[in-house]
């Protein structure tokens, strides 16, 4: 759509922020309109079919979150870029936007209004693309396999889960080269569990020069880790570095990744974003982790069809239950029933012996090696390495 311009509905309570932003694109050639209400933004979103809506989702009137699954689920507005610009971070809140569907949750501050402007000035088509790893499914078979652990819900375990799960394959199969990429947002979590300690972490490769990013380097730069015995790429250290991670060195971050090792594993926890989705819908196994409590399988859900939609293959898919966190909740089946999807496991409960694991820096199949957990981690790892060669061939 050469020569068209870019249509912004602005949704912000705040009449400084509404100014701003409006004088903001307005100078970049961007047709604004600004409402300050969810009422009025949702009606114009319908009525007009902006380009692009940018919101503070500390809009009062009506949840933020309400108006992004109305949207996400109308046919008329589906496709609208929906970005969040919120006053201060908000993790929890971050999570639940982006399993409904918003496409970007930024920050009110300098270095992300220029993020903003840099998403906005992408190419006609581009600005609303998911996917900063276009064209990866003609890639898809080359190098090693790629898995990706999500959850939908803070609290899961899914970090614990990713960390386990690539010790055990790394010791099931001692001629593979495992390692894990640590791309929970805003803060990883990985090193803490492993005792990782060095300063090497995503915002050092991301920032690395792009012409040598490649398995030579990292195969160099990133050693096996004591007891755990795979690769581990760190995440960032605290939310202000986060914000600054440049979507556009992923693709080939994981290209490199996928060079250097035979298994590499992202960490995504809850974060669902244009920098997580196009890597969910490119790998081998998405491991989907979710709880018992009925919150938790209810926002799982959300987030299933909603990658289902995007083209996720249910046989891509390996959903477990994480009971270690607590014995009350749902059973497998109500669960199942609920996801209206087959749970290929379950962890048993283990008390508070996986958060010891955690504070020693070390894994269940060390910790607890004749435990039942042991056992069925080294099951779950099996099946899951089977499904991504499954997918794979």
């Amino acid at each position: 759509m050469e020569g068209e311009q870019l249509t912004i509905l602005v949704i912000d309570e705040d009449p400084r922020s509404r100014n701003y932003l409006g004088a903001l694109l307005g100078r970049q050639n961007y047709a604004v309109n600004a409402v300050s209400s969810g009422k009025e933004g949702y009606i114009m979103a319908l009525r007009d079919r902006p380009d692009v809506i940018l919101f503070d989702p500390a809009i009062s009137d009506i949840p933020a979150i309400e108006i992004i699954k109305k949207l996400r689920a109308d046919k008329r507005t589906t496709a609208i870029l929906c970005i969040a610009l919120a006053a201060s971070s908000d993790t929890s809140q971050m999570g639940d936007l982006m399993a409904a569907g918003c496409n970007e949750y930024l920050f009110k501050t300098q270095e992300s209004i220029d993020k903003l402007l840099k998403i906005l000035a992408a190419p006609p088509g581009q600005a609303q693309e998911t996917s900063p790893l276009a064209g990866a499914r003609t890639r898809h078979k080359q190098g090693g396999l790629l898995g990706v652990f999500l959850s939908a819900k803070g609290g899961t375990g899914t970090s614990s889960m990713c960390a386990n799960i690539s010790q055990c394959i790394a010791a099931i199969f001692p001629e593979l080269d495992v390692a894990a990429m640590d791309l929970v947002l805003p803060i990883g979590s990985l090193a803490s569990i492993v005792g990782y300690q060095g300063e090497f972490n995503i915002l050092a490769a991301a920032s690395h020069s792009l012409e040598d990013l490649n398995g030579d380097y990292l195969r160099r730069t990133l050693i096996p880790l004591e007891n755990w015995h795979f690769r581990l790429l760190a995440g960032s250290p605290d939310p202000g570095s986060a914000n600054s991670l440049d979507v556009a060195c992923m693709p080939v971050l994981i290209n490199a990744f996928r060079q250097a090792f035979d298994v590499t594993f992202v960490d995504l926890g809850r974060s669902l974003s244009r920098i997580s989705l196009p890597i969910i819908l490119d790998a081998d196994v998405v491991v989907i982790v979710t709880g018992t409590d009925l919150a938790t399988v209810t926002l799982t859900k959300t987030v299933w069809e909603y990658l289902k939609a995007q083209g996720l293959d249910s046989k891509q898919v390996y959903m477990l239950i994480n009971r270690s966190v607590g014995l009350e909740g749902l059973s497998k089946s109500d669960a199942e029933r609920i996801l209206d999807m087959d749970i290929q496991a379950t962890t048993p409960y283990l008390g508070g012996t996986f958060s010891l694991a955690n504070n020693q820096h070390l894994p269940i199949l060390v910790k607890l090696p004749t435990d039942t957990a042991a056992m069925m981690i080294d099951q779950m790892s099996r099946e899951i390495m089977e499904t991504a060669r499954r997918n794979r061939a």
